[in-house]
């Protein structure tokens, strides 16, 4: 059932009783207002009779009043109701009495004064009549204005809804129009929301999908062709144990891949939400020991700098920001490298040696970039997720082509 119609018939439903208790109104108000004339129209007419009386000191003709009592006497004037036969239609008629006394040479005079006033049938009719008249211009008044209304302040609603008829979930948002009137600006700022909500998650679940098969498939395909030719190798092989280490590090590999793609779209889908005040330079320091002594090993320099930096963010993603950070410098490091690490309540810097490279340095944090070693993993990409979810500036800069320098600052923090 369209707006318009349900609209229609819900305040129908509302004038069906107000018609009711209109009609009683008027009923009785009609009612009043006739015996109010009609009282008034015989207190003038007994107040001139007996000012004839005084004059003239006559009685009034019997054609001007309807009874003359000779012998009886009122106390004080009343008026009151009283049915005629109407010999013409056979029907009882409604009058009002006005009955009062007049003293004539001596002797009380009883004179009753009579005025034709509409009966209960006449009134009933003539108040539906009336009724039923503002009720159907009441109406058409409500067709026109619920039309009107429909169609120029619901304006704003119906192309919303003409928009989302249209919309496909691999296109962007559209861009929904602008109204004065709050409740419809509210339904496109929160419609607006949430389709960019479902474009985020469809983009992320494609992205996922098609880095999943890729990486999933390389590794698969990695452990099928050692399988096979194990399979093929001769009892006592020397090459045995090479393959079975090949399978086994492509398992690994594969198993990281997994928690990484997994962790990505868990950060992508807001997941993790349990934002406290923290110190970052806590969580730094920690994931810098844990990678000490590969540090070490490599003969890697490394200068830090780090001063107390507070932030409100998810201690999870917090750990897993630094611990991907440090990370990075230390696996694209070079042998006798070096690590510079400064962090301050501004920003985070870490400065490493690494390889030559000649693309574009924002492409490294891209999933599953191809590096000249290879792929790059997918380290970077959730350290840029973290970052767009906490509303953080991170760039990455390499100058002579061996010196990698990635900063994130926190203006908003």
């Amino acid at each position: 059932m369209k707006l318009f119609r349900r609209t229609f018939l819900s305040l129908s439903a509302l004038i069906l009783p107000l018609f009711i208790v209109g009609s009683a109104i008027i009923y009785f108000t009609f009612r009043y207002v006739i015996y109010e004339e009609a009282d008034e129209f015989l207190t003038y007419e007994m107040e001139r009779l007996v000012e004839y009386h005084r004059q003239y000191q006559d009685l009034p003709d019997y054609h001007r009043v309807a009874e003359i009592i000779a012998g009886q006497k009122v106390e004080k004037p009343y008026f009151r109701d009283t049915l005629i036969l109407e010999p013409s239609d056979n029907e009882m008629v409604p009058h009002r009495d006005l009955v009062f006394s007049i003293h004539h040479k001596g002797e009380d005079f009883m004179i009753v004064l009579r005025h034709l006033i509409p009966g209960k049938d006449d009134l009933l009719e003539g108040t539906l009549l009336i009724t039923a008249g503002v009720m159907l211009l009441m109406v058409v008044a409500l067709v026109l204005m619920v039309s009107y209304l429909s169609g120029r302040i619901w304006r704003p609603f119906y192309q919303t809804v003409r928009l989302l008829s249209g919309y496909r979930i691999s296109q962007p948002p559209p861009a929904f129009p602008k109204t004065n009137i709050e409740e419809f600006s509210s339904l496109n700022q929160t419609v607006a929301g949430l389709l960019q909500k479902m474009n985020g998650d469809y983009q992320r679940t494609r992205d996922f999908n098609a880095n999943a098969s890729h990486e999933l498939q390389t590794h698969l395909a990695l452990i099928r062709a050692n399988t096979e030719q194990l399979l093929n190798l001769p009892p006592g092989d020397p090459s045995f144990p090479e393959k079975l280490r090949n399978i086994q590090n492509a398992t690994i590999k594969l198993s990281g891949v997994q928690k990484s793609l997994l962790l990505l779209s868990r950060i992508g889908n807001q997941e993790f939400s349990n934002a406290v005040d923290l110190e970052l330079k806590d969580y730094l320091t920690a994931s810098l020991d844990l990678f000490r002594e590969a540090i070490e090993l490599r003969g890697i320099r490394l200068t830090t700098r780090v001063e107390a930096c507070p932030l409100r963010m998810d201690p999870g993603l917090a750990e897993i920001l630094v611990t991907n950070l440090v990370k990075n410098a230390v696996k694209h490091n070079v042998e006798g490298g070096f690590i510079e690490v400064t962090l301050n309540r501004r920003e985070l810097v870490i400065a490493n040696s690494g390889l030559p490279y000649d693309g574009n340095p924002s492409g490294l944090m891209e999933r599953f970039v191809k590096g000249t070693q290879g792929n790059m993993g997918i380290g970077l990409a959730i350290v840029k997720q973290i970052c767009d979810l906490h509303r953080m500036e991170i760039g990455y800069t390499i100058t002579e082509k061996t010196l990698h320098t990635l900063k994130i600052s926190f203006p908003g923090l």
